[in-house]
């Protein structure tokens, strides 16, 4: 079975977005929908201290702004050569720690994975995204999103 990493990379790949570690433009809006996911993460969150739920917001205004900003190419984020490795280590444990909120929350995150991996590859239509106009990849008539109640 393949490992989400490898499943994803196809997926960009058959997108046109294979790896290039020398084209910061397309790592950037790829950074710039990381940010979106956490984002959307962050809105699911609520806090117990009292007064503390405006910061929470603005920070989600803050990432929200940057992440369209890369998403759009109006900006550019890159990770300097020397800190490719600082980079990755931040990126797997980015993962570890996602799957460590998943458990401690009781979802069955690997049920979740398969549902979304499948649905991005629902995204492809004889093997090729559907682009709007400007390139953004986006999903076909008839897509749908995962189901991931019986996850939770």
């Amino acid at each position: 079975m393949k490992t989400n990493f490898q499943r994803t990379a196809e997926w960009l790949t058959a997108c046109g977005r294979p790896a290039d570690p020398g084209s910061p433009i397309k790592t950037s809006v790829q950074i710039g929908c990381q940010i979106e996911e956490i984002v959307e993460f962050f809105s699911c969150l609520r806090l117990e201290k009292e007064g503390y739920a405006k910061m929470l917001d603005r920070v989600q205004e803050d990432l929200t702004w940057l992440g369209m900003k890369l998403k759009r190419g109006e900006m550019i984020a890159y990770i300097p050569h020397h800190l490719r490795v600082d980079a990755l280590d931040a990126l797997c444990d980015i993962e570890v720690t996602g799957n460590g909120i998943a458990h401690m929350s009781g979802f069955n995150k690997d049920m979740a994975d398969l549902r979304v991996l499948d649905s991005n590859d629902a995204k492809l239509v004889d093997g090729k995204p559907v682009l709007l106009d400007g390139g953004k990849i986006t999903k076909p008539p008839g897509w749908k999103a995962p189901d991931l109640t019986d996850c939770v």
